[in-house]
């Protein structure tokens, strides 16, 4: 299991904060526009005293059994802010590519134009240092930063 600060296992029924394991390495998660205002990137508060925006995490696909909720490390899951914005949309995180460069971000909203492989909104939590990381795994895991 992935377990809280607090020591608990990470549960589909509850809300936490994403937060740097280290001090003076900026705050929690939050939503942030991009050149438009909708969709919303993912994006971290450059302030530390500022935990951002709680998220919820659930089992990705049928991998894990309906009445298992907790969230386990390694395991593929969907990652949602707990939290409504001004676009009136879904806040489901998913790797979308930038129409102009070509870079992938994890945005918010609805999915335009799925890939091939349908992995867009697929996200894992894994073990890393004394805390944990998260990765996308739309083709192959790759870390978030």
């Amino acid at each position: 299991p992935v377990y809280d600060t607090e020591g608990h296992e990470l549960s589909a029924d509850g809300s936490y904060y994403v937060l740097p394991a280290s001090p003076g390495h900026g705050g929690g998660l939050t939503m942030a526009p991009r050149v438009l205002p909708c969709p919303l990137l993912v994006a971290q508060e450059t302030d530390e005293r500022r935990k951002g925006f709680p998220v919820r995490f659930t089992p990705w696909g049928g991998a894990a059994a309906p009445e298992d909720r907790t969230i386990r490390v390694s395991t593929d899951v969907r990652i949602r802010f707990n939290a409504a914005t001004i676009c009136v949309q879904s806040t489901e995180w998913h790797v979308g590519d930038e129409s102009l460069t070509g870079a992938r971000r994890v945005v918010t909203g609805p999915l335009i134009g799925p890939s091939p492989s349908g992995r867009e909104n697929a996200f894992r939590v894994e073990k890393y240092g004394g805390g944990y990381k998260l990765v996308s795994c739309r083709d192959s895991c790759q870390d978030l930063g």
